[in-house]
């Protein structure tokens, strides 16, 4: 009786887990960092910051197609450190949108989406 029990709260979860994984799909991260560049928002980091990293992540190969700037590398890339003092940048990692809107933190790509005004695709 106790394993008739055990295998029908087993199987209520496994259904639980199955129909939670219906939301909506984010944005696609290709289309989201190609938007955030033609759109001149910036993405400030380091990269020695773990948040930084985890951010870059997120948006997988299409990372190398963001408008990012280094600021932890003032020697080897001394224009983009100066732009990072010139932003006055406290926190990685930063976003800026052309009208000087910033966030602060890692971001979600849905997130990023509605903030940067990226219209959703069918």
């Amino acid at each position: 009786m106790l394993k008739v029990l055990l295998l029908g709260a087993l199987s209520s979860l496994n259904i639980a887990f199955i129909g939670s994984g219906t939301a909506k799909a984010g944005p696609d991260p290709g289309a989201l960092a190609d938007f955030l560049s033609r759109t001149k928002v910036i993405y400030y980091g380091s990269w020695r910051c773990p948040a930084c990293q985890y951010q870059t992540r997120l948006f997988g190969d299409a990372a190398i197609r963001l408008p990012y700037v280094e600021c932890g590398k003032p020697e080897e890339l001394p224009i983009q450190a100066a732009a990072c003092k010139q932003e006055e940048i406290r926190a990685y990692p930063t976003w800026i949108l052309p009208n000087g809107e910033r966030r602060e933190g890692v971001q979600s790509l849905e997130g990023l989406r509605i903030w940067s005004g990226m219209p959703r695709t069918p």
